[in-house]
C-alpha cells in the first residue's frame, strides 16, 4: 500500500467526518438554544471541536505520510504520533470546559429550564450520525494502520456517547428532574477526559520506543527461524513509529558461509517479515556467525592487515607469495582461523605441514586450512 493511496484514503474519510461535525455542531447549538437544552448546546460545541481536530488531522496526515527525506530518513510517522498526543490534549481541554460550565450551572439559584421534546429528536439524529462516522473511520484506520485515524474515530464515538448522555438528560429533565440536563454535560466531560488520557498514554508509549508485546515478538521470531539457513536469533529489538514497527535483528548463521550468502539470508528474512506482517515498515539486519563471541580477548585480536603481514613473513621461505590465491580469516571464539588458497599445480603434504608449523608461534591462530585452487573456466567466454 503506497503512501499516496494511504494519504488519499485518510483525507477522504476525514473530510466526510469534518462536514458531518460542522452540520451537527451548528444544528445542536441552534437546536439546544431553541429547545432550552444546555447539554445539547454543550454537545454542539463538542461537535465543532471535532471539526477543528478533523482539520488538524488533514494537516498532520499529509505530513506523516510523506516519503522519507534527508532530514527524516525513517519517514515522518512520528508526526502522526505527536498529532495523536495533541488530539488527546484537545480532549482534556474540551472536558475541562464542559465540566466547569456544568458545575457553574448547577450552582445557579434560579430554576433550570426544561428542554422541549425537539431536543430528543436532535440527540437521536446525532447518535445515529456519529456512530456511522465512527465505524467508517475505524474501518479506514485499521486498513491503513493509522493511530491518528483511530484517535479521530474514537473522537466521533465520544460524541455519540455524549449524545446518548444528552438524550438521557433531556428525558430526565422533562420528567421533572431538571438538573439531569446539566449532569449529562458533566458525564460527557468525564468520558472525553478518559479517551484523551488513553490517546496520550498510547502515543507516549510509542515516543519512548517501547518494544512490541511478547506475543508479537514470538510471531516475528517464528517467521525468522522458518528461513532455511538461519541458525538462531542473537537479539531482536523493536520500536514503533506512526503505527508502523521497525525491527532490528541479529541473526546467527553458519560461521563459514560467504559474505554474499549471509547477505542473501538477511534479504530473505527481510522479505519474509515484510510480506507476512503488514504493520512492519523496516527490518534492520545484522549477521553473526554461530561461533561468534564478543569477548575482551577477541577485541584485542590483531587487525587483518597485521595478520596477513605476519603470515606472509612466516611463510616467506616456504612458498612464493604470488602463489597465494586467497587468504581468508575467520574471527571466531576469541581466536582466528585461517583459510589459505594456493594456486599451484601440486600441493605436497610436507609443504602443508611446514606451513602449519611456521605459524605455531602465533598464539591467536588456532586452525589452518589449506586448499589447492582449481583452474578456473570462463563459462561466458566459452558460450560466446
Amino acid at each position: 500500500m503506497d503512501a499516496q493511496y494511504s494519504r488519499r484514503e485518510a483525507t477522504n474519510v476525514t473530510l466526510v467526518g469534518m462536514l458531518l461535525d460542522l452540520l451537527l455542531g451548528v444544528g445542536k447549538i441552534v437546536g439546544g438554544t431553541v429547545t432550552n437544552s444546555f447539554a445539547l448546546i454543550t454537545d454542539g460545541i463538542h461537535s465543532l471541536t471535532d471539526a477543528g481536530t478533523d482539520i488538524f488531522v488533514l494537516i498532520v496526515t499529509r505530513v506523516s505520510h510523506a516519503e522519507p527525506d534527508a532530514e527524516h530518513q525513517y519517514g515522518h510517522g512520528r508526526f502522526e504520533t505527536l498529532g495523536t498526543i495533541a488530539m488527546g490534549v484537545v480532549f482534556f481541554i474540551t472536558a475541562a470546559i464542559l465540566l466547569y460550565d456544568s458545575i457553574n450551572r448547577l450552582q445557579l439559584d434560579e430554576p433550570l429550564p426544561t428542554p422541549s421534546v425537539g431536543g430528543i429528536a436532535i440527540a437521536l439524529l446525532s447518535i445515529a450520525a456519529k456512530e456511522w462516522i465512527f465505524h467508517y473511520t475505524m474501518r479506514v484506520a485499521k486498513k491503513l494502520n493509522s493511530s491518528l485515524l483511530r484517535a479521530n474515530a474514537w473522537h466521533s464515538r465520544t460524541d455519540a456517547i455524549s449524545s446518548v448522555a444528552v438524550l438521557v438528560g433531556i428525558i430526565g429533565a422533562r420528567q421533572g428532574y431538571s438538573w439531569m440536563d446539566t449532569v449529562a454535560g458533566m458525564f460527557v466531560a468525564l468520558i472525553i477526559a478518559k479517551i484523551g488520557w488513553e490517546l496520550c498514554a498510547d502515543s507516549l508509549i510509542e515516543l519512548v520506543d517501547t518494544a512490541v508485546p511478547k506475543q508479537r515478538r514470538e510471531q516475528f521470531e517464528s517467521c525468522i527461524l522458518s528461513v532455511d539457513g538461519i541458525r538462531g536469533i542473537t537479539e531482536l529489538r523493536s520500536r514503533t513509529t506512526g503505527g508502523k514497527i521497525i525491527l532490528e535483528v541479529r541473526l546467527l548463521v553458519n560461521s563459514y558461509i560467504s559474505v554474499s550468502e549471509g547477505h542473501q539470508l538477511g534479504e530473505l528474512v527481510n522479505k519474509s517479515i515484510i510480506s507476512q506482517f503488514g504493520d512492519v515498515s523496516e527490518v534492520l539486519i545484522h549477521i553473526d556467525p554461530v561461533q561468534h563471541e564478543i569477548t575482551e580477548n577477541e577485541l584485542q585480536l590483531p587487525e587483518r592487515s597485521e595478520v596477513i603481514a605476519s603470515l606472509k613473513s612466516c611463510w616467506s621461505n616456504l612458498i612464493d607469495p604470488q602463489s597465494i590465491a586467497s587468504l581468508d580469516l575467520h574471527y571466531l571464539g576469541g581466536a582466528i582461523e585461517v583459510d589459505l588458497m594456493l594456486d599451484v599445480d601440486e600441493l605436497l603434504m610436507e609443504t602443508a605441514r611446514q606451513l602449519e608449523a611456521a605459524i605455531e608461534a602465533e598464539p591467536y591462530i588456532t586452525k589452518l586450512r589449506i586448499f589447492n585452487k582449481l583452474h578456473e573456466s570462463n563459462h561466458d567466454s566459452a558460450a560466446s
